[in-house]
């Protein structure tokens, strides 16, 4: 698939770049589209450090197109969210108290973990948002 990824040298290129299987709990989603937050550009420029070779994006919506073992919370056709939190531990003092942002295992789409500027994105069922049918993607 296409994919825009951070270079080395703190560009991006679009190459061709192919996902892993889906693990328990999470979901493929076919892109519709992705936005640019200027969190893109502090990963470009290796302002948190060296992200080379991530798939940047973090202000998307896809159609599901595959779920893996476990997922109750979407199913195939559904559209859905990736949002810069992709996933917390769960059993943290902050995951349990609803602060799940401050998790110290924190995972971030776009920056930890690929995001959805290409083509297909594997999301966290349980912390992706369903998005209503009749909203403009865009």
């Amino acid at each position: 698939m296409k994919a825009a990824v951070v270079t080395k040298d703190h560009h991006v290129d679009v190459t061709y770049k192919t996902l892993r299987s889906l693990k328990h709990g999470e979901a493929l989603l076919k892109m519709e589209c992705c936005g640019v937050c200027h969190t893109d550009l502090h990963v470009k420029n290796g302002d948190f450090g060296d992200k080379t070779g991530v798939i940047l994006g973090h202000e998307g919506i896809g159609v599901v197109a595959e779920v893996g073992p476990g997922v109750t919370s979407l199913k195939p056709g559904d559209r859905a969210s990736v949002a810069w939190f992709y996933e917390g531990c769960g059993h943290c003092e902050y995951c349990n108290s609803g602060n799940e942002t401050l998790c110290r295992s924190v995972k971030n789409a776009g920056y930890s973990v690929d995001g959805g500027m290409a083509e297909e994105c594997i999301v966290v069922a349980d912390y992706a948002v369903k998005v209503p049918d009749g909203l403009d993607s865009a």
